[in-house]
């Protein structure tokens, strides 16, 4: 045997790396008080060191909601009810679609609108265009995936040399060159936002599209491509328009106008279902345009204006005369109602022939008569009609 020929299993042994050592860290307890808390900047969304998003339909008005809180965020003011934790912040966006002209419109606007002095920006507000300086932390060239870490360097430095505290990317698709499908290539492009939030110590906002559904509420899983984006982020949420059937129980005639927000995905913060309605206004520009910013919109109160006084009084009518439960008879408890509050519910209309105005009214009041009834302030009762047939009539419950 010629003993200068090795042996294929000992070559392979002596090219072989060394085994990787893995050790599994014991548990060590730490007094609560001594951990830093969580570092949340604005409105329990964003969040220091972590990556944040917002899913809605295209024209729904996520690009006017994120820029009107990054100007809160800089302003200190609470231009959407909501007031950032710290005093002032530094923001960043980069609206990756829009060239630099439409994003000056937008942003004339909500200036505008909201009584901001420009001068209160200088030097804490950053804006980007991708048209001008396009954007694109990864890529996927045949089957391999590629992190541009060229690119996220350069957003770090450019993050601690202007102390960014929130970084907002708009929209997410265009921050990547991957298959919105791919799982594997969206939790790349995430966790490489993820790098930028910790490294950069600021709270990176992802905004993306959600998929046509054809008028159904949209949901974190309806957003566009595939899971991992919303997995990769430590909280979602989710930009619906006010339904016909909302606009028609809060008597608005433009729904479109009109949409809520909603927290759908919240990993470190306890599940919210409240929603935070919101409208978009038409604002004049000097130079002609009319360009469209978002306010806060605070929806009716049935009770607005309506008194003890307006339920004795109704409660006197159902004791005198015989109302019916049901809408659609001509003597429904409801125009009662309507009566004492001197509105116009429609009565006498057919549904079809009934203004926007008076089905608000319709919805006011039956929204006035669960409470009442839920109150026992009103009750109802089996009795018979002038045809002796057993219908549901109104009657007194607890005086007012």
């Amino acid at each position: 045997m010629n003993k200068s020929v090795i042996p294929i299993e000992a070559y392979e042994r002596e090219q072989a790396p060394p085994p990787l050592r893995i050790s599994a860290a014991p548990f060590v307890w730490r007094d609560p008080a001594t951990i830093p808390p969580r570092c949340w900047l604005f409105g329990g969304h964003y969040i220091r060191g972590y990556v944040t998003g917002t899913v809605a339909p295209g024209g729904m008005g996520k690009t006017s909601v994120v820029q009107t809180e990054a100007l809160s965020m800089v302003t200190g003011r609470a231009l959407l009810g909501i007031a950032p934790v710290l005093a002032t912040l530094n923001a960043w966006i980069w609206n990756l679609e829009d060239p630099t002209e439409e994003v000056e419109r937008r942003f004339a606007a909500s200036v505008v609108h909201h009584g901001i002095d420009p001068a209160e920006l200088a030097g804490k507000m950053f804006v980007n265009s991708g048209r001008d300086t396009p954007l694109v932390i990864a890529r996927k060239v045949k089957d391999t995936i590629t992190v541009a870490e060229p690119v996220v360097d350069a957003l770090v430095a450019e993050i601690q040399a202007n102390r960014i505290d929130v970084l907002i990317i708009d929209p997410f698709v265009s921050s990547h060159g991957l298959p919105e499908n791919d799982n594997a290539a969206i939790d790349a492009a995430v966790k490489a936002w993820g790098r930028v939030a910790g490294r950069g110590n600021c709270s990176v906002e992802l905004v993306h599209h959600s998929r046509k559904l054809n008028g159904d509420a949209i949901s974190a899983d309806s957003a566009r491509g595939g899971s991992a984006f919303v997995d990769g982020c430590r909280a979602v949420r989710v930009i619906n328009r006010m339904s016909d059937e909302e606009a028609t129980r809060l008597g608005v005639d433009e729904a479109r106008r009109f949409f809520f927000m909603l927290a759908d995905k919240q990993n470190m913060a306890p599940p919210a279902d409240k929603r935070d309605w919101y409208q978009l206004v038409s604002v004049p520009l000097a130079n002609g345009d009319n360009v469209a910013a978002v306010d806060k919109w605070t929806p009716p109160n049935p009770f607005d204006d309506v008194t003890t006084d307006h339920l004795r009084r109704v409660q006197a009518m159902f004791a005198a005369s015989d109302y019916r439960e049901s809408e659609q008879s001509p003597e429904w408890g409801g125009y009662a109602v309507a009566k004492v509050l001197d509105l116009d519910a429609g009565n006498g209309r057919k549904a079809s022939d009934r203004t926007g105005a008076q089905k608000a009214v319709r919805s006011k009041v039956k929204g006035i008569l669960r409470t009442w009834q839920d109150n026992g302030a009103i009750i109802t009762e089996m009795r018979q009609d002038a045809k002796r047939m057993d219908k549901l009539f109104y009657a007194c419950g607890e005086p007012a």
